[in-house]
């Protein structure tokens, strides 16, 4: 059998592959999801660390949320925490969900936030929302829900005690903007550690800096061809 959307479902399990890499698994939990048409969405299955993700063991589920393809099986609290943002805002096309070091970190601080101390803390500025409520393991879909209208249309959502998600149009924009993301987090840390004031860029300078026309990043692309370039060098399995 041919499965449906395998262009896709090659460069998600490449994000997966990476993401394990870059030390973002924490053991068999945690997920990423892609709404690849207006009803299907992929997502991880349950029980598979992200280091042996395939395309072809990624599940599909349709627009009643039943498994069609893939694995056999996806955690509950991935149905309620990714399943009614997707539906909830279809331009969230992809959620990416971890518990980051870095930005969990910061997420556990007492009224944690990003900082504007660095050059890429700016990419995100207007785009974060902080979710102070904390609830434990989402296991219903109130809950869900819930997360999701509090998400509405920010691209991230810092978790109280829990840790974040990034929302992208695509998956190499989304996993570009993950990468940089946890990297400003551990900047910012690493900064805070010291005990010393942060040196926060004045507000006239961010007001000037986010008036220029921002355009197309061409870094994105190529990073993501990088990545494929590696994992097609040393863990070639992935696209199976």
């Amino acid at each position: 059998m041919t499965l449906r959307f395998m262009e896709e479902r090659i460069d998600f399990a490449a994000a997966f592959r990476w993401a394990a890499r870059l030390g973002w698994q924490t053991g068999i939990c945690n997920h990423f999801s892609w709404m690849v048409d207006d009803q299907h969405i992929l997502i991880n299955p349950r029980g598979l660390f992200w280091s042996e993700i395939t395309a072809s063991n990624l599940v599909l589920l349709d627009g009643d949320d039943n498994i069609v393809e893939g694995g056999d099986e996806v955690e509950e609290t991935a149905f309620f925490v990714h399943v009614p943002t997707h539906r909830m805002n279809p331009a969230a096309k992809i959620i990416l969900h971890a518990h980051t070091p870095h930005a969990t970190a910061l997420a556990c601080i007492k009224d944690g936030e990003l900082k504007w101390c660095s050059q890429d803390a700016l990419k995100f500025y207007g785009k974060v929302v902080y979710d102070r409520e904390f609830n434990g393991s989402v296991l219903d879909a109130s809950e869900g829900e819930r997360i999701a209208r509090k998400l509405g249309n920010h691209q991230i959502m810092f978790m109280a005690h829990h840790g974040v998600s990034v929302i992208g149009q695509d998956i190499a924009h989304a996993l570009n903007d993950f990468y940089l993301l946890e990297d400003t987090c551990r900047v910012q840390i690493l900064a805070q550690s010291s005990g010393q004031e942060l040196a926060m860029i004045p507000d006239a300078e961010i007001d000037r800096i986010m008036s220029m026309p921002s355009g197309h990043d061409p870094q994105v692309v190529p990073h993501f061809a990088a990545i494929k370039r590696v994992l097609d060098r040393e863990e070639p399995d992935y696209r199976n």
